[in-house]
């Protein structure tokens, strides 16, 4: 049975909770929580079988995803600021493993402006000190959505 639709929205840049990555309404999403760190942020994943791309190995893409979500929230938690991603660019180094708990990290590298840049890494809970993917990311502050 397909989930019911998402109205859509009168104006861009509205959170109406369903975000496939963060959002707690979306039931196909990833439910991602996260916490801060001191200069981090922070989002821990079990990766689910379905999510995988070769054997074993977790897809690359739903790394992008979480990564770029991560570093996302981490604007708008952090330093309140409403952005949207300009530009991600990611580093395999890695198999990321389907059958161990996965630590993202977010940090600010630098703000120019309305330029935000970012930049995020995943390894596993257990060997956080080995980097199995990165990611860098551009974000352009929007215009907080209208109240």
């Amino acid at each position: 049975m397909s989930p019911a639709p998402v109205p859509a929205a009168t104006e861009p840049f509205v959170d109406n909770d369903y975000c496939f990555a963060c959002g707690t309404r979306n039931p196909l999403g990833l439910h991602l929580k996260f916490q801060r760190e001191g200069e981090l942020y922070v989002t821990l994943v079990r990766p689910l079988p379905h999510w995988q791309g070769w054997n074993n190995v977790m897809h690359g893409g739903l790394q992008a995803t979480i990564m770029d979500d991560l570093m996302s929230n981490h604007l708008f938690q952090v330093f309140q600021v409403f952005a949207v991603t300009a530009e991600v660019k990611l580093r395999f180094r890695r198999p990321v493993p389907l059958d161990e708990e996965l630590r993202f990290t977010s940090r600010l590298e630098r703000n120019a402006g309305k330029l935000w840049e970012l930049a995020a890494t995943c390894a596993t809970v257990a060997a956080p000190e080995t980097v199995l993917s990165s990611a860098t990311g551009r974000f352009l502050e929007v215009p907080p959505p209208a109240r």
